[in-house]
């Protein structure tokens, strides 16, 4: 354990101006998401744009383009949620058709990019680096459109980001994916009594 910190001490030492705000903006990021406040989509947009410059100094250039889609995505994510009336967005649940249908469209995008990418890439747990890209690229879309179970997403995405980057070693990240499960079932407990709430309501106004 006193190695680990040790390494986590070293790792955070040498992290660049730029890596640690892009860290501070992340926790923002998913601590103003689980408020359902707007604010999370800017300070997105500061910490992918951060963390694209960070990648792009260090030539990781697959991961630059994700938070390229990233900084988009959370331009459209405060398009989105200001919206006001009918054209709200508000919190909804998927159905087990949903999930069936997001998760197997997410397996077999993952399996035809490992077939893809082995003839390039044969590092260690290259599926499950894949499978994490592939599965944030989507579950970004359903924190967009605020549906409940993107929380469920994002945890088990993040479960499996803390193996691959204690595989490499990675502590820094490690931590944020620890805060970033702390915060997303946090965030489940909130979103999901918000939606009873919103299915209460409509149920009273049905009713009168």
């Amino acid at each position: 354990m006193n190695e680990i910190w040790q390494l986590f001490l070293t790792q955070w030492q040498q992290q660049s101006i730029f890596e640690v705000f892009a860290f501070i903006f992340a926790v923002a990021y998913i601590w103003l998401a689980s408020e359902e406040s707007i604010w999370c989509w800017p300070a997105g947009l500061i910490s992918t744009a951060l963390y694209s410059y960070v990648f792009w100094e260090v030539s990781v250039f697959y991961q630059m383009l994700l938070n390229i889609y990233y900084m988009g995505m959370a331009v459209y994510g405060f398009i989105s949620w200001q919206k006001q009336g009918e054209d709200k967005t508000v919190i909804s649940k998927f159905t087990l058709k949903h999930h069936l249908i997001f998760s197997g469209l997410g397996i077999g995008i993952s399996i035809l990019f490992y077939f893809a990418t082995i003839y390039w890439f044969t590092y260690q747990l290259v599926w499950l680096d894949i499978s994490i890209s592939v599965f944030s690229l989507m579950t970004t879309w359903l924190t967009v459109k605020k549906i409940l179970e993107c929380w469920i997403y994002w945890t088990i995405i993040n479960i499996a980001s803390l193996v691959l980057f204690n595989e490499n070693a990675l502590y820094v990240s490690m931590l944020l994916m620890i805060v970033y499960i702390i915060i997303a079932i946090r965030a489940w407990v909130q979103w999901r009594q918000t939606y009873c709430n919103i299915v209460k309501e409509s149920q009273f106004s049905n009713i009168n």
